[in-house]
């Protein structure tokens, strides 16, 4: 007695289409994720060139107002005023020496407000 031959099911696997589309889906989600972490990369390298530009302004600030104290430079003035943007609040920095120069005009920065912003 011979035993019967399996026959191949058309339900055995998966078709050609089907893999097609599996294939397009996994592409799809692939490439929408590797742009994400392209895009977050690039905020951390923005967000971190902002940070350490406002550390250089507070240095410059801190080795300003150190001279200032013991030098007393007439004339020089800082003024400040906190500024709105978008959902941030940044401060506008302007030093300025009426009459003079630094290095040829005012010098006007922003510096991201840290905590509770003062008016």
């Amino acid at each position: 007695m011979t035993a019967p031959s399996p026959q191949a099911s058309s339900e055995a696997g998966f078709s050609i289409l089907e893999m097609i589309v599996a294939m397009t889906i996994l592409a799809l989600v692939l490439g929408i994720a590797s742009q994400s972490i392209v895009l977050a990369s690039r905020s951390i390298a923005a967000a971190k060139r902002q940070v350490e530009a406002a550390r250089t302004v507070r240095m410059m600030l801190a080795d300003y107002e150190a001279r200032a104290q013991t030098a007393a430079q007439p004339g020089w003035t800082l003024k400040t005023r906190t500024i709105d943007v978008a959902k941030a609040k940044v401060t506008a920095v302007l030093i300025e020496k009426p009459g003079g120069a630094f290095p040829s005009a005012p010098f006007l920065t922003f510096v991201p407000v840290q905590g509770p912003a003062k008016p």
